[in-house]
């Protein structure tokens, strides 16, 4: 069997007791004068061990464990469409040439809404002509995906040789575009309620040739959610947004005004400014967004009085400083790990600070899980759950040269792109190669830094946490034995720290006390909160935090609801079909 130590290092173990095994060391043996010792135990049922000389920890290593293995959908029992189905279809003026074209069919499936069987029309999804996925609809227009199946694009063989890609919201949208003639249509598996697009990371491949996107989706407030996801994903450049005028969505523009109305839409897509002047009109929506619904505000963390002093919001820049060893990465880190729990935020870490990245992991996986990160405490299906849920939210920028922010924020881009990360980290500013040009000052300089984060931050949608060092504090007067506590405008070189975030943050302990406070000393919109400071209890099992007075909380956020949507079930309105 192969292991894997806390060093990086790969094992072949032999071994045959189920409990525990004494042994020569992997690591240290072959290096020592007593090469016949056995200071090495591991246990086979736990799947890890412990070197008592070296003090190096092992566990199981599976090298699957990173292959994300679908189940894949038998097509079996259909039928062509009933007559009652293929009425509905001709009425939205999806006609029978393009649904045997597509393989539309009816069947019989339970359905998760009415629990019980119904009537469905199935929607089969292919990748290089082999059945990927399936999606059901019944007449009470509920749908559902097959469980376990991977989710991609419908429709994705269409646009293997095309420049140009047109993607809307679901499946009848892109029947009507192919039914006008616009072949090379795919459409989104899960609607536009879903926080869920695996869908593009499973089809990044095929979408790399595309010169232009016309992004298609419906114009309410889901859709538009979904458009300005899939733009800041696939690229402002390449995209443009396709209007309906008067209807709500491409089939419903199809029965008003017919197929060739239809196709010539993309003739009028407007293409994304991706930099520039923007006169009214081209911000009407959101605009009118504001109009009605008000200022809002950003994404919450589950913490009472935490989410009371400030929200937060992506494509903005916060700043974090403290004094050394009281806890900025940890608060960080619990921060991140909250947004992607409730609401699936990715994030990207450069954190050389926290190097090696196996650290950096058992300290995330340890806030994810609620245990401390030893085998001793998670078993091995727990760490392999940990595992995989972080290999698809949180991902490590570890360049082994170049460690400019300019190095640093290409990959990023391409995390944004490929992944779709909305977080990222830079921890701490002090360990980037800092470029300064001859004729600049150092103020000038930082000022240039962080305008490229904050440019950065905008363009791309992402939230971004500088962590910052600042001067050496004096002591408090009326405490000596504690230090004054920073504020941004005590980190070393430039006011602009404070000036130019959006959000700034000072993490300071109170080791006396026991109390670390989050002190919030700017939000910029009062929408977002009014700022102010929190104390919490620091948890050393497994890094979390909890409001003073309150219980340490130890239970997995995998198994937490977070009251969100089911996902892949969708529901839209109340109109009954009939089959």
């Amino acid at each position: 069997m192969k292991i894997k130590s806390t060093t990086g290092k790969i094992h072949d173990l032999q071994i045959s007791r189920s409990g525990e095994n004494r042994q020569s060391c992997p690591e240290c043996s072959a290096s020592r004068n007593k090469k016949s010792a056995k200071p090495f135990s591991f246990n086979l049922q736990k799947g890890i061990g412990h070197c008592m000389h070296c003090g190096v920890s092992f566990y199981t290593f599976i090298e699957q464990v990173q292959v994300k293995e679908y189940s894949i959908p038998q097509w079996k029992n259909r039928t062509a469409l009933t007559n009652a189905a293929g009425t509905w279809m001709r009425s939205r003026l999806v006609l029978d040439d393009v649904l045997n074209a597509m393989n539309i069919s009816s069947a019989v499936e339970w359905m998760p809404q009415v629990a019980g069987n119904a009537n469905v029309i199935c929607f089969p999804y292919y990748r290089q002509g082999q059945l990927v996925n399936v999606k059901y609809r019944d007449g009470a227009k509920n749908f559902k995906l097959e469980k376990g199946a991977e989710l991609i694009f419908y429709n994705i063989d269409s646009i293997s040789s095309c420049k140009e890609c047109v993607i809307v919201e679901g499946e009848m949208d892109c029947l009507s575009f192919i039914q006008a003639g616009v072949k090379n249509t795919i459409s989104v598996p899960n609607g536009a309620g879903s926080k869920s697009m695996e869908y593009i990371d499973n089809c990044y491949a095929e979408l790399q040739h595309i010169e232009k996107f016309y992004i298609g989706v419906d114009n309410d407030p889901a859709g538009i959610g979904l458009r300005e996801e899939l733009i800041r994903r696939l690229g402002a450049e390449r995209c443009a947004v396709v209007g309906y005028d008067d209807c709500k969505d491409a089939n419903e523009y199809l029965q008003r005004h017919g197929s060739f109305d239809l196709g010539n839409l993309l003739k009028s897509a407007v293409d994304v400014k991706v930099e520039g002047v923007f006169s009214c009109h081209d911000v009407y929506e959101s605009v009118y967004d504001l109009y009605v619904n008000g200022f809002r505000p950003g994404a919450d963390i589950g913490m009472s009085q935490l989410d009371a002093a400030v929200s937060w919001v992506v494509g903005r820049l916060a700043v974090v400083t403290g004094i050394p060893g009281h806890g900025k990465s940890e608060i960080v880190d619990f921060i991140i790990t909250r947004l992607n729990a409730i609401h699936g935020w990715k994030a990207a870490y450069f954190s050389p600070e926290n190097h090696p990245i196996s650290y950096h992991y058992g300290k995330i996986a340890s806030k994810i899980s609620g245990k401390s990160f030893d085998g001793r405490y998670m078993a091995v299906e727990e760490f392999n759950r940990v595992f995989e849920y972080m290999n698809d939210n949180f991902y490590f920028i570890s360049p082994e040269e170049d460690v400019t922010i300019d190095s640093i924020l290409e990959k990023a881009r391409y995390l944004v792109r490929k992944r779709g990360i909305n977080v990222l980290v830079i921890d701490p500013f002090n360990k980037l190669d800092h470029l300064f040009d001859k004729s600049e000052s150092e103020t000038q300089y930082i000022s240039k830094f962080l305008d490229k984060l904050a440019n950065f931050a905008r363009i791309n949608g992402v939230l971004v946490f500088l962590v910052a060092h600042p001067r050496k504090m004096t002591n408090r007067k009326d405490t000596p034995s504690l230090f004054e506590i920073p504020t941004l405008y005590d980190i070393s070189g430039s006011a602009n720290f404070y000036n130019k975030a959006d959000y700034g943050l000072t993490i300071y302990r109170n080791w006396a006390e026991g109390v670390v406070s989050v002190v919030v000393q700017k939000v910029k919109f009062k929408h977002w909160g009014p700022g102010g400071s929190v104390d919490f209890c620091y948890n050393t099992v497994n890094g979390r935090i909890h409001h003073k007075g309150e219980i340490a909380d130890y239970d997995s956020y995998l198994s937490r609801s977070w009251n969100e949507p089911v996902q892949q079930v969708m529901k839209y309105d109340n109109e009954v079909l009939p089959f």
